[in-house]
Formats: C-alpha cells, sequence, structure tokens
C-alpha cells in the first residue's frame, strides 16, 4: 500500500514508511517544469517563474498568469504528479488523503487526473478522519497549507471518528507566515547590521531557507545567532512572537466552543508565540501514514469517499466511552501534571517551595504562585496569583522564558 498525502504545503507520497516529499511548488527553467524543494529553492530568486497555487487552486480555469505550455491549474498538477510516480504501473493500491478545504469539484478532477496515470486508486480519505482514528478521541484537527489553515471538527461516535466541516482561514497559510517571520528578521538585521537581507534576491532567499531550522532552536532555545552574507544577528523569540500571537487570535476566534482537545499540524508546533485554548496533541506526516495502516477500510472495489473510520481501541471490542479511548503511541497526549521546567534546553525538576522564575514560585504539583506586580504572560495571557500549569504551557517573565514539560521516571 502506498499513500498519496495531497496537503500542498506538504505533499507526500508514502512507500514501507519512507515519505518522498514534493511540496506544491512548480518552477519553469529552460523549457521543462521542477517541482518541490528545487521550486522553493527559487521561489525568492525568480517569483515571476514560480508558481504556488495550482493545488491551492485547482481548476481547468485558463491559468494566469501563464506559466509554460500549461494551460491551467491541472496541467501543473498533473505534470507534478507524473514527476512522482514513475512511468511503468504501479502494482501496489494508492491510498489517496485530501484535506477537508479541496472541494468535490477540486477532488472529482484530482481522480481524472490520476486516471491518465499509471496508478490505481484504491481509496479516498479525509485527512482529519485519520488524524482523529490515529488520536482516538474528539478533537478539531488544524491543519496548514501554503495559503491557508483550516480547522476540521473531529467526532467519535460508536467507536468510529468521523469528520464535520471544515472551516477555512484564509491568507494563514505557510507562505504567509513565512513571509511575516521573515520580515521580522530583517527588522533585526536593519536594527543590528544595518544590512537589509530582503533587498537581494540571493540573500532573501538564504533567510527563508534558514527559518525551519531557526524555529527548531528557538523551541528550546530563548535566542539563537542567524548569518547571511558575513553579516549576523541574534534573533529571540520575542522577535517572532507577535506572529504566533496573530495566528493565535484567529484560530481561538475559529475553534468551536464544544470543542476540548487540539490536534495541530507539526508545521506549526515550533512557531513562537503560538497558544491554544486546550490541550494539544502534535500530528506529524509521518502519523497520517501509519494511520492508514491501522486504520484504512477495504471497500470491496469501490471507490469511496471515507469521512469515517475505525478507532484503534474499539477494534474488535465493544464501544467505550471517548473519554476511555485508549491513545496510540506516536500520538499521545501529553501527561496532565508538569515535573520539570525547560530553560534554554537545560530541564530541570521542580520542586513545590522553590522559585520556577522571579517573582514565581511552584505552590504544589501542577500550581505556581506569582506575586503581586510580577508581571507573567502564560501561553500568551497575563496571569496573577495562583495559576495551574500542565505540560506544554509557557511562562514568560521579562526576557526569560520557561516552557514546562513532564519527565517519566
Amino acid at each position: 500500500m502506498r499513500l498519496l498525502d495531497c496537503n500542498d504545503a506538504a505533499l507526500t507520497l508514502w512507500h514501507e514508511g519512507e515519505g518522498q516529499w514534493s511540496p506544491g511548488l512548480v518552477w519553469f527553467n529552460e523549457g521543462r517544469y521542477q517541482f518541490g524543494t528545487t521550486a522553493w529553492q527559487q521561489a525568492r530568486r525568480a517569483p515571476r517563474e514560480v508558481n504556488t497555487r495550482y493545488w491551492h487552486r485547482l481548476s481547468t480555469q485558463p491559468l494566469s498568469p501563464a506559466l509554460g505550455p500549461a494551460r491551467h491549474t491541472a496541467d501543473l498538477a498533473h505534470a507534478h504528479l507524473a514527476a512522482l510516480f514513475p512511468d511503468t504501473t504501479i502494482e501496489e493500491a494508492v491510498a489517496l488523503a485530501i484535506p477537508g478545504a479541496m472541494d468535490a469539484g477540486q477532488l472529482s478532477l484530482l481522480l481524472g487526473i490520476l486516471q491518465t496515470l499509471p496508478v490505481e486508486i484504491s481509496a479516498v480519505i479525509h485527512r482529519s478522519a485519520l488524524v482523529g482514528a490515529h488520536l482516538g478521541q474528539p478533537c478539531a484537527h488544524i491543519e496548514v497549507q501554503l495559503h491557508q489553515a483550516s480547522i476540521t471538527v473531529v467526532d467519535i461516535d460508536n467507536g468510529e471518528a468521523s469528520v464535520g466541516d471544515t472551516g477555512l482561514l484564509p491568507g494563514s497559510g505557510l507562505l504567509g507566515l513565512l513571509d511575516e517571520i521573515a520580515e521580522a528578521i530583517g527588522q533585526q538585521f536593519v536594527a543590528q547590521t544595518r544590512f537589509d537581507p530582503q533587498r537581494r534576491a540571493d540573500t532573501e532567499q538564504a533567510l527563508y531557507e534558514q527559518i525551519p531550522g531557526l524555529l527548531k532552536m528557538l523551541a528550546t532555545q530563548s535566542e539563537v545567532s542567524c548569518t547571511l552574507d558575513d553579516h549576523t544577528a541574534r534573533i529571540n523569540t520575542d522577535t517572532l512572537r507577535r506572529v504566533g500571537e496573530a495566528l493565535s487570535r484567529e484560530l481561538r476566534q475559529a475553534l468551536p466552543e464544544s470543542i476540548t482537545h487540539i490536534a495541530l499540524d507539526s508545521l506549526l508546533s515550533d512557531l513562537p508565540g503560538l497558544t491554544l485554548p486546550h490541550p494539544t496533541t502534535e500530528v506529524a506526516p509521518s502519523d497520517l501514514w501509519q494511520a492508514v495502516g491501522d486504520h484504512l477500510v477495504p471497500t470491496g472495489g469501490e471507490l469511496i469517499f471515507q469521512r469515517r473510520l475505525t478507532c484503534p481501541a474499539h477494534e474488535g471490542e465493544t464501544a467505550l466511552p471517548a473519554t476511555e479511548a485508549a491513545e496510540p503511541p506516536s500520538l499521545q497526549t501529553a501527561p496532565s501534571q508538569a515535573t520539570h521546567q525547560l530553560v534554554s534546553g537545560h530541564a530541570t525538576p521542580m520542586r513545590a517551595g522553590e522559585a520556577i522564575a522571579p517573582g514565581v514560585v511552584l505552590a504544589a504539583p501542577g500550581t505556581v504562585q506569582i506575586a503581586p506586580d510580577t508581571v507573567v504572560q502564560l501561553n500568551g495571557q497575563t496571569r496573577e496569583g495562583e495559576v495551574s500549569i500542565q505540560p506544554g504551557d509557557r511562562l514568560v517573565v521579562g526576557t526569560l522564558e520557561v516552557l514546562f514539560i513532564s519527565v517519566d521516571g
């Protein structure tokens, strides 16, 4: 079994646990199309020769602006898929996972494109149903595409995860977030070195390519260095926090009130300032591949859009209430009590009565006491007095940022 995951921010063809990653960008150069990472590496250098919207706007409407011989975005999607699949017929069945943002007309067009390629589609599955079945509990699945984010509610009913409607957040996609992050980092370069990396295409491209690594480092460090064209600037979490806080506000307004748990796309997990109102589980692309193997339901040769999938805790046994469903190890939610504090990549145990930060003391397991006149933010919100904490919470006092975690044993 193979899986074609059609989220354009992380378009991936999976086979035997290995993913061929090819995000939905195309570069037309010297008479031919090049896709994925190659196109991404030219996105700032040659923007007029790169298209990033052909999956987002999949249709047969005339392509504007033109890009090579393609008549419409469907031609570009066809060329991209042809590059992913070999010329010879694939003997194995291929499951197709699509985001809730893809409408019925786009799905029909995509299936028509795939029929022209040497591949047989055996199943069409809603990506959020895979996430919900793998998680094993009701949630809101937040996923990010190149040009938008989306929220899909997943319910658990009679041992099955079922998806509802998908709400869209236009403009809150991966490319927009990268633009805002690049702008914030560029301002730091100007302020610290008087060098503007966004004035030249080569240095702007180099900046964009460094952003994922910088975000990963900032997840465990309060400050990192970034070097471009022999200029170095120090970047801290506060530099980028406003980007995450702005997205947090949008997501909070869009989340249904009934939600108590969130499944968060891993592409967003390292964004500073992103705080959500409920316990959150990170969902990696590889989790969808595992979920297909665990939960795909045979349809007897009939191609059905699967919006319902059996949860692991219910297979072969009497259905249990959703709150009692066992969670698979790879998507296990964080334990309910924080045991350690993580500061600049260094974890130390927390003990009742000891200071967590200036003016903040651990009053009891899972509870901190904030001294009067101490300005403290917990998950982006100002707090005072006695406050409950849990793993994954971020506490900020001045320039000090503390991440609460749980360590077994």
